[in-house]
């Protein structure tokens, strides 16, 4: 606590030298209080307003549940070659999507996914 921290409290708020005296003394008991320890002191009012207050003013997104469009051109095209592989001799396993085949052909474990790229822009 000094001259001017005093001074500036009396001009401010425009209360005797005494009064400010306390009132630098409460906020320095205040700054060496625990989190719990404040918010113990704090009325019903007086804690939803700090959380008002608190609050970074972000909304939460709520996560959208989108029907994911099938491509039935894939599924066909995957179709035709699953059927080309069993004519190899390879085991083909169920699809996982209509992009995506596991197959195990001599020995060796593979994968296939079919990505239809977008048209090029004008």
């Amino acid at each position: 606590m000094n001259e001017k921290q005093i001074e500036k409290i009396m001009k401010s708020l425009g209360c005797t030298r005494e009064e400010a005296i306390e009132l630098i003394m409460e906020d320095e008991v205040v700054d060496h209080m625990t989190s719990k320890e404040v918010n113990s002191d704090l009325t019903a009012d007086q804690k939803k307003a700090m959380k008002k207050a608190t609050n970074t003013g972000t909304k939460k997104r709520t996560a959208v549940k989108r029907e994911r469009k099938v491509d039935e051109t894939k599924g066909r095209l995957l179709n035709d070659y699953r059927v080309l592989l069993e004519g190899l001799g390879a085991q083909v396993e169920p699809l996982k999507t209509e992009a995506e085949m596991h197959f195990t052909f001599e020995g060796a474990s593979y994968t296939v996914k079919l990505i239809k790229h977008r048209p090029p822009k004008a």
